[in-house]
């Protein structure tokens, strides 16, 4: 009887295990959320047909910190595609037009994302800071890779975006040399040089970017380890969800692996009386 007892113990013990090594990727995904912040990182416009002539660059300065929210907008089955808008992307840049940033998990802590959006008619924005002029935006770009790093323990979100703690930071590289063809943002359009619109003024063409850019973000282990109901506590109630729950598929789904079953309560269990 006592070696049931004990082989039932182990066996619960590895399967405990199994169920709650994921990946920071994993994690991130559960989490849902991440908040981030662009800070100062180069930048050039170059003029002319075919945006060759340098015409400004220096440092693009620190940007807001932003509040994201990821789901899986491709239907590829990874909730790492967010929206932003224009203006969240650089400040200077007065438009609330949104783009897509589509993520891809490089490898089990690293994740890329891409996104890109052509107006047709153009988007008219005003670009304020040194450049001060009216700006017909024709197309929006970006490229950039993120590393995932956990934290050895919670802490408050620097961004105030998470009402829990954070145990995830993420950041882009450091390239030294800047490369401006690596971890970018970018636009092309048309210039109203002197204009009070995007209808008055000489047309110039103009292109910019930003480039090896510095970027951090923070994110919450907690819902991968069994926070279900949001309350930055793995409790009776997070137990409970998954008891109510289980053999379905969605609330109580800690694992993500599309059904509530003897994983997740596990991964509750472990962990219970948890917080961050």
């Amino acid at each position: 009887m006592r070696k049931a007892i004990l082989f039932g113990i182990v066996s619960a013990l590895a399967l405990t295990s199994a169920a709650i090594a994921q990946t920071p990727v994993q994690k991130l995904q559960q989490a849902g959320r991440m908040s981030f912040q662009l800070f100062d990182s180069q930048y050039y416009i170059r003029i002319g047909d075919q945006c060759t002539l340098p015409a400004a660059g220096g440092g693009l300065g620190n940007q807001n910190p932003i509040c994201v929210v990821l789901s899986d907008l491709d239907g590829d089955g990874d909730k790492l595609d967010f929206q932003i808008t224009i203006n969240q992307m650089v400040n200077s840049i007065q438009s609330n037009a949104t783009v897509t940033f589509y993520g891809e998990a490089v490898n089990d802590n690293t994740v890329r994302w891409q996104g890109s959006r052509t107006f047709s008619p153009p988007e008219c924005a005003f670009i304020g800071g040194s450049v001060n002029q009216w700006y017909q935006l024709n197309d929006v770009y970006g490229d950039f890779t993120m590393q995932i790093t956990e934290l050895e323990s919670c802490q408050s979100d620097p961004f105030n975006c998470s009402s829990c703690g954070v145990d995830l930071r993420l950041a882009t590289a450091a390239i030294d040399p800047p490369d401006e063809n690596v971890n970018y943002l970018g636009f092309n359009g048309i210039l109203r040089l002197g204009g009070d619109s995007c209808d008055t003024g000489g047309p110039l063409r103009a292109c910019a970017r930003t480039y090896s850019i510095n970027a951090v973000a923070y994110s919450t282990s907690l819902p991968s380890r069994g926070d279900v109901n949001g309350d930055c506590t793995i409790d009776d109630a997070d137990l409970l969800v998954v008891l109510f729950n289980f053999g379905n598929s969605g609330d109580g789904d800690v694992n993500a692996d599309g059904i509530v079953d003897d994983a997740d309560l596990l991964i509750v269990l472990f962990n219970f009386g948890a917080s961050c």
